[in-house]
């Protein structure tokens, strides 16, 4: 071999290690692999993959395949409140008035808790939001997550559409609420709206099992410190309509004389069987 040619063999040598070496710039850089999987897997790698679900079509949720225990865990975070509820259906003048300033939930049932109402010298003012739609998404769910919204949550009644809000309810309904809250503001709604909430509204609440009644101002023997039994507290013998076995329990000024009652009215239903109790109701009581 001749000099030139060799020298020539080298130089072409060289050129092909220098071309064929792999630069920083061109290990920065890759090729797009054929698998779709494979791109998945290197952009994870840099930690730059982006979420496949945002590919994916996304047909309806099947939430009743869920097991019941989730499918009641997702009812009560929606619809279970630690503050009472104000359960009130205004009447049909009511429901004009506030026609352009109340919005109430469109719904058979749950329509009668209203979530924006204006508060009311019965109420405390608060105003507690629940998520009451999911009972509108099927048949099924609103007999599931009805138990949910009227067994687990404490209601506040009002004297003035008490009757009214509890008989639009269903029976079925209305036999699932076990607590309820009354306010009685003076010792004249004892005699005029007390008496028939009692009779004609909770008496078919089946399942009650707590009324809270708040007594608001002293009975008026207690101001002039007689001792003996107002008429007002033996209205209180109306208690005798209650379901057996609901606990009453009194708050604010209570006097004397009205726990007495009370506590007869719970002591006999706990002495007496289902006939006498309920034969019970329709006698007069006594007057002590």
């Amino acid at each position: 071999m001749s000099a030139s040619h060799a020298g020539s063999h080298k130089r072409r040598k060289a050129t092909r290690v220098r071309t064929g070496a792999v630069t920083p710039r061109q290990s920065s850089s890759f090729s797009p692999p054929e698998s779709t999987d494979a791109v998945w897997h290197q952009l994870s790698d840099l930690g730059t993959a982006p979420s496949k679900a945002t590919f994916t079509p996304v047909g309806p949720f099947p939430f009743m395949r869920l097991p019941a225990e989730l499918r009641v865990h997702i009812y009560r975070m929606a619809l279970q409140s630690d503050d009472p509820l104000i359960l009130h259906l205004p009447r049909l003048a009511e429901r004009l008035e506030d026609e352009l300033r109340t919005t109430t939930i469109d719904m058979r049932i749950a329509r009668t808790i209203e979530r924006n109402s204006r508060p009311s010298p019965v109420f405390d003012g608060r105003m507690i939001y629940i998520n009451a739609a999911l009972l509108r998404s099927s048949s099924l769910v609103y007999k599931e997550a009805r138990q949910v919204l009227y067994a687990d949550n404490e209601f506040i009644l009002s004297l003035a559409s008490g009757i009214h809000t509890l008989s639009a309810l269903h029976q079925r309904s209305r036999s699932l609420i076990k607590s309820v809250r009354l306010t009685i503001p003076s010792h004249h709604d004892i005699l005029d709206g007390f008496a028939d909430l009692v009779r004609l509204g909770l008496r078919y609440c089946w399942g009650l099992k707590k009324f809270t009644i708040i007594l608001q101002s002293l009975l008026p023997d207690d101001r002039v410190m007689s001792g003996a039994t107002s008429v007002y507290a033996n209205a209180f013998h109306i208690l005798r309509w209650l379901p057996q076995g609901c606990k009453v329990v009194l708050q604010g000024n209570v006097s004397a004389v009205v726990k007495r009652v009370v506590a007869d009215e719970g002591r006999l239903q706990e002495q007496l069987d289902e006939t006498s109790y309920l034969k019970r109701q329709h006698q007069m009581p006594e007057r002590h």
